[in-house]
């Protein structure tokens, strides 16, 4: 059986973590992203979570959350939260962060507030939890939609939970933002995207069923894709089986997965 595209988002993912680098992994997709990638390619990784854990090994059981205390297990802790977001984070002693962004804008800003007016929603969502100081202060933040719809993909949020690029670079830089922070790649089942040197997103690499004119109409703005875009390798076995192994586990633990 081929790889699905959310199969192929996983994979692509996981490439992008290279050996031996210190991760801060947010909540969810990132999280099974950094597990496929210590066992494929990256077994020297160090993952650190909002609430304290640092992760330096591959856990026997894979945690359903930043907060579940099975990911200490056999792994370091330090002291709590304020230790991980500021004495790691925003110290810089993290070489990538990775974050969901279930909606995210032109500018790679992220809701995870609220769907509509913020006073009174069409949708009330869950929140930022650590979303927002991972994009505020995280190196080589990347970002990740396991969505292709268009709903997914507004020229504008409605509400900026996790701040990318605001209305392009020049502002962050304005709002004292560090350099080097901000959203460098957004990884989705389409393939991967950047962001250019205005802040803007711009689509650079397609997975190998993608037509680019499919992919153009998931956007909720005229996003760019230049003519030589790459197409991206295609799965391997060794890479299939790792990441069914490990969704199967992530059944086990709750997770509710998409159906392709």
């Amino acid at each position: 059986m081929s790889a699905t595209r959310f199969e192929r988002m996983l994979v692509t993912g996981a490439r992008c973590i290279a050996d031996g680098e210190v991760l801060f992994v947010g909540f969810h997709w990132p999280m099974l992203m950094a597990r496929i990638a210590r066992r494929l390619h990256a077994p020297n990784i160090v993952i650190v979570y909002e609430n304290g854990i640092v992760e330096d090994r591959l856990t026997p059981t894979f945690p359903t959350s930043p907060c579940d205390l099975v990911a200490a297990e056999g792994a370091t802790v330090c002291a709590g939260s304020l230790d991980a977001l500021y004495m790691w984070l925003g110290s810089g002693r993290v070489q990538m962060t990775v974050l969901e962004a279930p909606i995210v804008d032109r500018y790679g800003n992220v809701n995870t507030t609220a769907v509509g007016p913020y006073s009174k929603p069409k949708v009330r969502l869950p929140g930022s939890g650590g979303g927002t100081e991972l994009s505020s202060l995280g190196r080589n933040l990347t970002l990740v939609n396991a969505s292709s719809s268009k709903r997914s993909y507004p020229e504008r949020v409605d509400y900026v939970t996790s701040p990318g690029y605001l209305g392009g670079a020049e502002e962050r830089a304005r709002l004292g933002y560090k350099p080097g922070t901000g959203p460098r790649t957004l990884v989705n089942p389409l393939g991967l995207c950047k962001f250019d040197e205005r802040g803007e997103m711009y689509l650079a690499a397609l997975h190998p069923d993608i037509a680019p004119e499919e992919a153009k109409a998931s956007f909720g703005w005229p996003i760019r894709i230049e003519g030589g875009y790459e197409v991206l390798p295609a799965p391997a076995a060794d890479e299939l089986k790792v990441v069914r192994e490990e969704l199967a586990h992530a059944k086990e633990r709750y997770y509710l997965l998409p159906e392709a």
